[in-house]
């Protein structure tokens, strides 16, 4: 077996000194990126983020269309985690929703962002929604949102206490199952309560990370989200320490200027 003897040196030099590694010293997070769909620019929204999560985390992406391919027992193979964004409503569904939990549950991270928690809501898909850590099934008209930490977690920690969007939908939370932690909340005008729109889930042996946030630019432009996906996408993989920065050698890039 060849070893990489500059890379080895500068992985126990920076295990010695505590300093992290820099992005092309430790090999990427493989991510298989789930999209597509209605009512969300999936086209635009996609190049974007994840272009923009890669200066937060040493990561690449693969990006699927097919929503089809999740129904195929081994779909996330050769990933080290799977990213589901896309609003997707087959009436014929039921095998994909059963095996995304199927697959979660036996141990593939997952990150699950914003319509994807209402797709497929015509189907019994209570494991699919325990797979994620809620059920949600509508959502207030679009408008201003306000989040207020719920948790000290290492994914939010370095989230903003006043953080504002102009515009985004504020998922209400028909159910939130009992493996799920609620890291930030919004409080909905319309049901008068407050709503989780950041969680973490433990499904089976998977850590999942899921946020209802980022329906459009006026949430998904900000660097914050940007950080946000990034550090939720490391914790599920266990590369985000407990003071919630990538562990060595899965730093991105650095911030845009």
């Amino acid at each position: 077996m060849k070893i990489n003897l500059s890379r080895f040196l500068l992985a126990l030099l920076a295990f010695i000194t505590g300093l992290p590694l820099a992005a092309g010293d430790a090999k990427p997070l493989k991510v298989l990126w789930m999209t597509g769909g209605g009512f969300h620019d999936y086209k635009g929204l996609t190049p974007s983020l994840t272009q923009s999560i890669q200066k937060y985390a040493n990561v690449t992406f693969e990006v699927e269309w097919d929503y089809k391919k999740l129904a195929k027992p081994g779909y996330a193979d050769g990933y080290d985690v799977v990213v589901y964004f896309f609003s997707q409503h087959d009436k014929d569904g039921k095998p994909i929703v059963d095996n995304i939990a199927a697959t979660i549950r036996a141990g593939k991270p997952a990150v699950f962002i914003h319509g994807t928690t209402h797709s497929f809501r015509a189907l019994e898909r209570d494991a699919y929604c325990e797979s994620i850590g809620m059920t949600s099934t509508r959502h207030d008209k679009a408008g201003p949102i306000a989040t207020k930490k719920a948790e000290d977690h290492p994914i939010s920690r370095f989230w903003p206490a006043n953080w504002k969007t102009e515009k985004d939908e504020l998922y209400e939370n028909v159910k939130f199952w009992p493996n799920a932690k609620p890291l930030m909340t919004a409080y909905s005008d319309t049901s008068k309560k407050d709503q989780v729109v950041t969680w973490v889930n433990q499904y089976g042996k998977a850590r999942v990370f899921g946020t209802t946030l980022g329906h459009g630019p006026p949430t998904t432009d900000m660097p914050v989200y940007h950080q946000l996906l990034a550090n939720g996408l490391l914790w599920v993989c266990n590369q985000l320490d407990d003071a919630g920065q990538p562990k060595p050698g899965f730093g991105g890039t650095g911030a845009a200027k």
